[in-house]
């Protein structure tokens, strides 16, 4: 079963790129957009990530 799922791992990935980023969608509200621009959109702009607290940087 890996042997298969390694097989397919690339024809998926490209069918999931094309999916989200490519092909524009006609669903309500999508307005030709492509489910990742529309997710990017979405995020919050200016936003920092602060950085995770680990053992090293809190000592």
């Amino acid at each position: 079963m890996v042997e298969t799922l390694v097989k397919i791992a690339p024809d998926l990935d490209d069918y999931l790129v094309t999916y989200n980023m490519k092909r524009p969608h006609q669903g309500r509200n999508m307005k030709g957009a492509t489910p990742y621009a529309v997710f990017k959109k979405g995020l919050p702009k200016g936003t920092k990530k602060e950085p995770r607290k680990t053992a090293e940087n809190t000592a």
